[in-house]
């Protein structure tokens, strides 16, 4: 494993981004490649970004490692570092030898009205140090038809690897279903490896059988025939929502709140149509247009960590015109004060619901 040691040979990673199951995968794979398994003991050493200084880390690579392969500093919660150690590793990092490599993670980032908070992420400085002689990877980041694009793949890649088949159409369902977590895609498709048992084929209704709809998807159907006027349908999907209630006041006002959150985002979205943007990710629209969106529900940070909603919202938008959506928002106003007792004269939720229902899908 001479190449390990050659200059060339990265000598820091950083890993970060929001998808922790893929940077655990990354690290694992990491340390497969790095360090001698029978010499983990020795040619590891894990450190706390609360407790980790630049002295020690420096140190710990400079150290020869016993096996072939490299001596590996790891950090973790390396966000944590005091700042001033950040900035003097940053200026001690090419002194780094071909022999030593460090790889610091960085949780998942919390943020603040859409912005990282402070000190949620590693110094600038730090990471283009770790950049110049090394790389950083970023995971669960990208516009949501890359983060599509990779968790299809990453979905096939375990279903290939476990002997079965899969059409495209079925893949892109099983991801709109379970989302693009990596965490979630790999546990659902255990599931469905467990249901085919001998079968070699996953078809779509053995992933609406083992994957559970979520709440999201019961409303966009119930959005789909409002929108295409299915009355029927739209009062079917409700009591669908409504079933098995045990207390059918406070479940009619939460899937009112559904609807009412699901309307505020198509009106976001036929906005964003309205003004000339193409496509529902942050990049694609302008400032201007940001700042104009309301905090909670943001339709860029849903569409952000649910990619498989931006086709939805794009589709939908398009069946109400702006007008159309001032009368639903009007309608589900006096549906909201109805299961309130602040109006009218209908005491029971699921009638204030099946009302709504007609005046939505109607506009009468």
């Amino acid at each position: 494993m001479a190449s390990h040691r050659s200059e060339a040979a990265p000598r820091a990673y950083l890993l970060t981004g929001s998808d922790e199951f893929q940077k655990r995968r990354a690290l694992e794979e990491l340390l497969q490649l790095l360090v001698d398994p029978d010499l983990r003991d020795f040619d590891l050493e894990e450190l706390d970004g609360e407790t980790a200084t630049s002295d020690r880390i420096i140190s710990g690579l400079s150290t020869p490692p016993l096996g072939n392969r490299r001596r590996v500093v790891l950090v973790r919660f390396a966000n944590k570092m005091n700042p001033d150690e950040q900035r003097k590793l940053a200026r001690l990092l090419e002194s780094v030898p071909p022999s030593g490599c460090l790889i610091m993670v960085n949780p998942a980032v919390e943020k603040s009205d859409g912005r990282p908070k402070k000190g949620a992420e590693v110094l600038g400085d730090l990471s283009k140090a770790v950049r110049k002689i090394g790389e950083v990877r970023e995971f669960g980041t990208g516009s949501s038809r890359e983060k599509a694009d990779r968790a299809r793949e990453f979905a096939k890649s375990l279903i290939v690897a476990a002997g079965k088949q899969i059409s495209g159409d079925v893949l892109a369902f099983l991801v709109q279903r379970v989302g693009d977590d990596f965490a979630i895609i790999a546990s659902e498709v255990q599931k469905l490896l467990d249901w085919v048992a001998d079968r070699s084929r996953i078809t779509r209704e053995d992933v609406e059988a083992v994957t559970v709809e979520t709440p999201e998807e019961k409303i966009f159907r119930f959005l789909d025939a409002i929108a295409s006027r299915n009355t029927a349908a739209a009062m079917q999907l409700l009591d669908d929502m409504l079933e098995s209630s045990d207390d059918i006041q406070a479940d009619a006002s939460r899937t009112l709140a559904m609807i009412a959150r699901q309307f505020r985002l198509i009106w976001q979205a036929r906005m964003l149509a309205e003004a000339g943007v193409k496509r529902l990710e942050r990049v694609a629209v302008p400032e201007k247009l940001k700042a104009a969106l309301p905090s909670d529900p943001n339709l860029l940070d849903i569409v952000e960590r649910q990619p498989w909603q931006a086709g939805k919202l794009s589709a939908q938008a398009k069946s109400f015109s702006l007008a159309k959506l001032c009368k639903c928002f009007e309608a589900i106003a006096r549906a909201d004060a109805a299961l309130k007792g602040v109006e009218g004269n209908i005491d029971d939720p699921r009638t204030v619901m099946h009302l709504l229902v007609v005046e939505l899908a109607t506009g009468s």
